[in-house]
C-alpha cells in the first residue's frame, strides 16, 4: 500500500510540475516526462482504430502507473528494510516497510478490475446494453448458445485473472530474485540484475497497457461485426 501511495505521489508531483512549467520548446525534464506519454499515445493512435482518442488517456495512465510502481521496487531499501519478527519456531521474518507496489496482488487485481470495467464500458458504449448482452450471451449460430455462452463468459472473466496474476507473478519473482542476489553477492552481480529488472519492469507495464488497449479495441470491434451482420441480414 505504501508503494502504491508513493507511486501516486510521484505521478501527481510530475503532473503538477508539468502543468506549471510546460513550455512550447521543452527542456530536458519536460522532454523526459513527455517521451513515454507520446510514445504510448503513438502506439494507441496507430493500432487502436478510429476511436483511439476515447481511451488513449486511460491506457497512458495505466502504463505510467505500472511503470513507476515497478521501478520503485529498484530503489535502495525498498523490500530490504523493515521490521523483524520471530515466528513460533524462532525464525526471523522481515516485514518490509516499503515494497514494490506491483508485488502486491491487491494492487494488480485493482488495476485489472479498472481495465475490466473499462472494456465492458466501451463495449456497452459502442453496442448499447442490449447489443452488448446479446453479443455476450447469444452465440452464432443460436443453437450453439448453451455450449458457447458459458465459454464466452469464462473467457471474459479470465482476462481479469490473467491481467492481475501476470503482473503480480513477474514483479514478485523479480523482487525475490533481486533479494536473493543481494544476499549472495552484494557488490557486483546485483547491478546486472538491477538492469534486467529495469527492462522487465518496463516490459510488464507495456504488456499490461497494450492488453488493456486490445480488450477495449476488441469490445468495439465486436460491435462493428455485429452491425455488419445486421446490415447484411
Amino acid at each position: 500500500m505504501v508503494g502504491a501511495v508513493l507511486t501516486s505521489v510521484i505521478l501527481l508531483l510530475a503532473a503538477a510540475w508539468f502543468v506549471r512549467r510546460a513550455e512550447q520548446v521543452p527542456g530536458r525534464l519536460q522532454s523526459l516526462i513527455e517521451l513515454p506519454i507520446e510514445w504510448i499515445s503513438g502506439i494507441v493512435r496507430g493500432t487502436g482504430g478510429t476511436r483511439w482518442a476515447q481511451y488513449v488517456g486511460l491506457v497512458a495512465a495505466i502504463f505510467l502507473f505500472v511503470l513507476v510502481a515497478n521501478w520503485i521496487g529498484l530503489l535502495p531499501g525498498v523490500g530490504t528494510i523493515g521490521i523483524v519478527h520471530h515466528d513460533e519456531h524462532g525464525e526471523e521474518l522481515l516485514v518490509p516497510l516499503i515494497r514494490a507496489a506491483s508485488a502486491d496482488l491487491n494492487l494488480t487485481l485493482g488495476l485489472a478490475i479498472i481495465a475490466f470495467v473499462a472494456f465492458v464500458y466501451f463495449g456497452i458504449r459502442a453496442n448499447g446494453v442490449r447489443g452488448y448482452l446479446k453479443e455476450l450471451l447469444i452465440a452464432e449460430p443460436a443453437y450453439m448458445t448453451p455450449l458457447l455462452t458459458p465459454i464466452h463468459i469464462i473467457s471474459e472473466l479470465s482476462r481479469l485473472i490473467s491481467l492481475s496474476m501476470r503482473l503480480f507473478g513477474n514483479v514478485f519473482a523479480g523482487e525475490v530474485l533481486l533479494a536473493t542476489m543481494l544476499a549472495l553477492a552484494p557488490i557486483i552481480v546485483p547491478v546486472v540484475f538491477l538492469g534486467l529488472e529495469l527492462i522487465f519492469g518496463f516490459v510488464q507495464a507495456l504488456v499490461f497497457a497494450l492488453l488493456t488497449m486490445t480488450y477495449i479495441t476488441l469490445a468495439i470491434a465486436e460491435h462493428r461485426q455485429h452491425e455488419s451482420h445486421t446490415e447484411t441480414a
